[in-house]
Formats: structure tokens, C-alpha cells, sequence
């Protein structure tokens, strides 16, 4: 679904960096790779924000490990909404138990 990437790209031009960086799977991953992560690992969850705003989701099942990629969601869904008008619902947690 070109659709995906292509709201990818405009979500990623309102992210900032240094949001990004702070992301605990970023600072993980990096550090195993010796401090040479990837532009993919970095943006990754700027790519999932997008799965979920395209679709305009109100709420969506995550464990743990993602409430923080789930919170930058509802952040670039504000974000973009204060900046251009109310269009995407800010999606809530609905926490699975593994």
C-alpha cells in the first residue's frame, strides 16, 4: 500500500530528531551495533505511526514494549492536527498481556 510510505515521508518531515533518539529501542539497538544504527532503525517508528494514523485508529492492541512507539503516534497525530486541523484521531492503548 504506496499510501503507507507516502504518509510516512510527510509524518517523518514533522518528527523531529532528537524525539526519535530517545526512543529506548533506538538506544538498544544502537548500542549493539556498535554505535552505527540505521536511518531505517531510526525512522521505523515514524513508519508505524503512519500504519496507524492512515487508517485512522482509535485505539490500538499493543504490549508493552510498544506503548512508547504508540505514544509517539498520539504525539505526530497532535502535532499534526494543531498544525493543520483536527484529522487524525489520537489513537489509545489497549494493553495485551503476552
Amino acid at each position: 500500500v504506496p499510501e503507507h510510505a507516502e504518509l510516512a515521508w510527510i509524518l517523518g518531515c514533522l518528527t523531529n530528531v532528537p524525539r526519535l533518539l530517545r526512543l529506548p529501542q533506538w538506544k538498544t539497538k544502537r548500542a549493539s551495533q556498535n554505535n552505527e544504527g540505521t536511518v531505517g532503525l531510526l525512522t521505523y517508528p515514524v513508519l508505524q505511526a503512519a500504519d496507524i494514523l492512515l487508517y485512522k485508529s482509535t485505539h490500538v492492541p499493543v504490549g508493552e514494549d510498544q506503548v512508547l512507539h504508540l505514544e509517539l503516534a498520539q504525539d505526530i497525530a497532535q502535532h499534526f492536527n494543531k498544525k493543520y486541523g483536527e484529522f487524525f484521531p489520537v489513537p489509545k492503548a489497549i494493553l495485551s498481556e503476552l
